[in-house]
C-alpha cells in the first residue's frame, strides 16, 4: 500500500481560514472536517498564520503610536490568500536550477573535457576567464553529477576523465578489515 501525498489546494486553505477564524476551531477538529491529517493543518497554520504586534510594521493602529497591552495584541491570524502565495512562492524557489542549461558554459565544459581537463581544473579556470559572470559558474562536485548522471550516459563523458571509472569511489582511504589487536602497544610510545 503506497500512500498519495497532494498539497493543500487554495480552496482547502480558504476551508482553514474559515474553519479557524470564523468558527474559531482547532486544529484537530479542523483536520477532521477538510479529511486531512492534523500535522498537515498544523503546519499549514504554522506556515500561514499572522501576530498581530507591536513591533510588526504591517500592523499599524491609527491612535496611539505605542499600544499599551503587551507585545501581543490579538489572536494569531490565518489568512488564506497569504498562505496561498507563500505556498506558491515555495513551490517556485524549490526546484532545482538546471545548472548546465547555459549553453556558453556547457560547450565550454564538453571542449575542456575533451582536452582531459579534471572538474576540479574546470572550475578553477571558469572563475578565472569568467569573473564576472555567474552563469559561467560550476563546482566540481556538481561537474562529477552531472558527468555521471543518466542523460549524459549516451555521450559517455566519463572516458575523459583522468581515471575514466565506470562509477564514482569514495575517498575516504583504505579501513581496516580485521579486528584490532588487544593490549596493542601504539607506535609514538
Amino acid at each position: 500500500m503506497t500512500k498519495v501525498y497532494s498539497h493543500l489546494s487554495a480552496e482547502e486553505r480558504v476551508r482553514i481560514d474559515e474553519l479557524r477564524n470564523r468558527e474559531g476551531l482547532g486544529v484537530r477538529q479542523i483536520a477532521l472536517r477538510i479529511g486531512r491529517d492534523k500535522s498537515t493543518v498544523s503546519r499549514e497554520l504554522r506556515r500561514g498564520l499572522w501576530f498581530a504586534s507591536n513591533e510588526n510594521d504591517s500592523y499599524r493602529p491609527y491612535r496611539p503610536k505605542r499600544l499599551k497591552t503587551g507585545a501581543w495584541t490579538a489572536r494569531p491570524f490565518y489568512s488564506a490568500l497569504t498562505a496561498q502565495r507563500k505556498a506558491e512562492t515555495r513551490a517556485r524557489r524549490s526546484r532545482k536550477p538546471l545548472r548546465m542549461a547555459y549553453d556558453p558554459l556547457l560547450s565550454w565544459v564538453m571542449d575542456a573535457l575533451r582536452k582531459g581537463w579534471t572538474p576540479e581544473l574546470i572550475e578553477g579556470r571558469l572563475k578565472i576567464e569568467w569573473p564576472d559572470d555567474p552563469r559561467m559558474r560550476i563546482s566540481h562536485e556538481c561537474l562529477y553529477q552531472w558527468i555521471y548522471a543518466k542523460p549524459q550516459k549516451a555521450l559517455d563523458l566519463r572516458q575523459y576523465l583522468p581515471r575514466g571509472k565506470r562509477h564514482r569511489t569514495r575517498s575516504k582511504g583504505r579501513r581496516a578489515k580485521g579486528a584490532r589487536i588487544p593490549m596493542r602497544v601504539p607506535i609514538a610510545d
